[in-house]
């Protein structure tokens, strides 16, 4: 049941996308930006009950009605599972900026594409003086990890014993980070709403990370994986953005440092190789690339998924 629902999912969703603006999503935002309103003090335990009076309610009552479909309806719980996938994964949700910037590169459109990531990224990035190759590695950056948050994340969340619950749990976590960072949230409830993201994250980042190593080019990506995190804060983003550019063969984030003569020579005395920049920089060709990275890594899961439900049902 579990590889159908994904599946179904997956084609209802390229075909009929649900938008930000859908009713389900606009019905998940309005309980995001409530819920500090209701028991946020700026206090850790305050922090703690926000958390839980945010989840706990709807992850309950998906898993009640999973649970009473299961036992009593068995055909109506494949359709609850891929109405929730369906809903909460979002593949189009940034799709749709990520092929208006490859279009408008392509077109040589550079100012449109500027204003196009501007719209997708928001005011955390300020895009009027980037060049074509920084425009191009924004956007693999930011769509390799929406591609995690949106997709793979959910999958993983959809394996666990309690099935769509843990989609819903895994999405609502993200849009409140999200919201509440922007928000009227305390600096405290941010604080906590991020641990508990990094907590729900640790494995399907790690899964994430395989998968790209997996269908791209593996030697890089290793390399950056080991090597590159210390370019990004983010421990998740930079495990995410380092593997997915060393898959491409694609430097992404800023460059590193520049290493002193006198600290070179010191490496080499002691035989220890610096760490160096793997693959080309980023030009509009590589959008196209990123994409089929993607793409492999979600047939990847794919096949390994319908593996896995053979071996059950043996």
């Amino acid at each position: 049941m579990t590889f159908f629902s994904v599946l179904f999912a997956l084609f209802a969703e390229q075909y009929v996308p649900v938008g930000k603006d859908h009713w389900v999503m606009r019905m998940c935002r309005n309980w995001v930006k409530k819920v500090p309103n209701f028991c946020d003090t700026g206090e850790a335990d305050a922090a703690k009950i926000a958390i839980a009076m945010l989840l706990i309610p709807p992850v309950f009552l998906v898993f009640a009605v999973h649970l009473w479909l299961i036992f009593n309806q068995p055909l109506f719980a494949l359709f609850w599972n891929v109405t929730i996938v369906y809903f909460f994964m979002g593949f189009r949700q940034f799709s749709h900026h990520f092929t208006r910037i490859q279009e408008l590169l392509n077109n040589r459109q550079i100012e449109s594409a500027r204003t196009e990531l501007s719209a997708w990224v928001g005011p955390s990035l300020n895009t009027e003086t980037l060049t074509e190759s920084e425009v191009v590695r924004h956007t693999l950056e930011r769509s390799i990890l929406a591609v995690h948050s949106h997709v793979f994340g959910v999958f993983f969340w959809f394996l666990v014993p309690i099935g769509p619950a843990g989609v819903v749990m895994y999405r609502l976590t993200l849009m409140a980070q999200e919201t509440w960072k922007f928000g009227n949230a305390s600096p405290v409830l941010i604080e906590h709403i991020n641990k508990w993201r990094y907590l729900i994250d640790w494995v399907p980042t790690r899964l994430t990370a395989i998968g790209f190593t997996i269908v791209g080019n593996f030697e890089k990506a290793v390399y950056a994986w080991r090597f590159h995190q210390q370019k990004w804060d983010n421990q998740s983003a930079a495990i995410l953005i380092g593997t997915g550019g060393g898959a491409l063969g694609v430097q992404l984030g800023e460059p590193l440092a520049q290493l002193g003569s006198l600290e070179a020579i010191q490496l080499a005395e002691e035989g220890v190789l610096p760490v160096q920049e793997y693959g080309m920089l980023p030009v509009p060709a590589h959008l196209a690339s990123g994409a089929s990275l993607v793409w492999r890594a979600v047939v990847l899961w794919m096949i390994l998924l319908a593996m896995l439900s053979i071996a059950i049902w043996l």
